[in-house]
């Protein structure tokens, strides 16, 4: 199996993407976590479940993203 630079380029591009994307959904993450406690709560769900949240929100599209732009790139692209 051959690797595509176009597909190298794609899987980059995935993984940049899916950096911003961990910064969004960490800072929804902090963003409930912290309504809740300032409404006199606990902290919710996402503090309750606050390291497997993170550990979803990393891993999934730190994984997912490149392999997907890795295969849109060589898919397209040739």
């Amino acid at each position: 199996m051959s690797v595509s630079i176009v597909g190298l380029i794609g899987a980059v591009l995935g993984l940049y993407l899916a950096w911003i994307d961990q910064k969004i959904l960490k800072g929804i993450l902090q963003a409930a976590e912290m309504k809740n406690r300032e409404g006199g709560g606990d902290g919710g769900i996402a503090a309750r479940y606050r390291a497997p949240l993170t550990a979803l929100i990393v891993v999934v599209p730190m994984v997912g993203f490149p392999i997907v732009g890795y295969w849109a790139g060589a898919s397209l692209a040739g």
